[in-house]
């Protein structure tokens, strides 16, 4: 499935600052071409907020969150000059995969609940592959996701993929991201669905770290939202997310939002051996999953 954003709004949305305002200017050079840069001058305007992403669906069998013909139509590329360097990265870098966790859990509809059903474990997770490579024409980026990802997941995804731009620096048009649950032979994910924004920091961080050449933590669960300002938002259900993480003995421990750390997910934790963590900020789960502080790419 193919998504469409023009490009203004797209770099917009990648270097606007956290209040709102837009750090970014777009100046029309005197043969015509466009140049984004952090300051104004001549022919140059502000760019305003960023907009809300539009999205669109396409033919095919890839994706993108901006497809090759409205970008093309829509904004000439920047000039690769010394200022446009400066402002962004676009320097190339290896075909990285990662498998990250996403938690769910689900619960039975009321009316059965009110005849005394009841489900056990409400928690549960499904290992992701995250695979980022570097689009060499620069007329990205370019998001691919499989049939198990609906809607929202999908548009959490573009966001994180923004996000990850904007954390390091980095042109998100060099950069091609697909992900998709691995199958297997009689694998029970078969007819798994991943919706809604609640992976999107752990999408957030797998971007991250392929740009910048970081490993992730193999026993760490994630839980929370991001968002263009970088910070990891609230999420539901997290005292049955937990029991998901503990599904899979490789995990010990939980990230969760900052606030989100109660005495009975702390608690509930403690009697499956998962500590549970607070983070506040995509440098912190950064930090949290790899080790290494967040950076701008070099």
């Amino acid at each position: 499935m193919r998504y469409g954003i023009s490009a203004a709004a797209f770099l917009a949305a990648v270097f606007a600052s956290g209040n709102g305002q837009a750090g970014m200017w777009k100046c029309i050079q005197p043969d015509g071409t466009v140049l984004f840069q952090d300051r104004g001058g001549s022919g140059c305007r502000e760019l305003g907020p960023a907009t809300q992403l539009q999205s669109a669906r396409f033919p095919g069998e890839r994706g993108s969150i901006e497809s090759r013909t409205s970008l093309e139509s829509t904004e000439p590329h920047p000039s690769p000059d010394k200022t446009a360097r400066q402002t962004f990265s676009s320097r190339p870098f290896a075909p990285t995969s990662r498998t990250v966790p996403a938690l769910s859990f689900h619960d039975l509809h009321p009316g059965l609940r009110a005849k005394g059903w009841n489900i056990p474990n409400k928690g549960d997770i499904q290992l992701l592959q995250v695979d980022v490579s570097y689009v060499p024409a620069g007329d990205g980026p370019f998001l691919t996701t499989d049939h198990h990802f609906m809607n929202g997941a999908r548009q959490a995804l573009g966001v994180a993929i923004l996000a990850a731009a904007k954390a390091t620096r980095y042109d998100p048009r060099f950069l091609n991201v697909q992900l998709t649950i691995p199958m297997v032979a009689g694998s029970f994910h078969s007819g798994a669905r991943v919706d809604g924004p609640s992976a999107g920091a752990v999408w957030a961080v797998a971007v991250t770290s392929a740009i910048l050449g970081d490993p992730v933590r193999q026993d760490l669960c994630f839980s929370g939202t991001i968002d263009m300002n970088l910070t990891v938002g609230p999420v539901g259900g997290l005292e049955h997310k937990i029991e998901g993480c503990h599904l899979l003995p490789q995990f010990r421990e939980l990230m969760v939002p900052a606030g989100q750390r109660t005495f009975a997910l702390t608690d509930k934790g403690m009697g499956r051996s998962i500590k549970v963590t607070e983070v506040s900020s995509l440098a912190e789960a950064y930090e949290l999953a790899t080790g290494q502080p967040l950076r701008s790419a070099q």
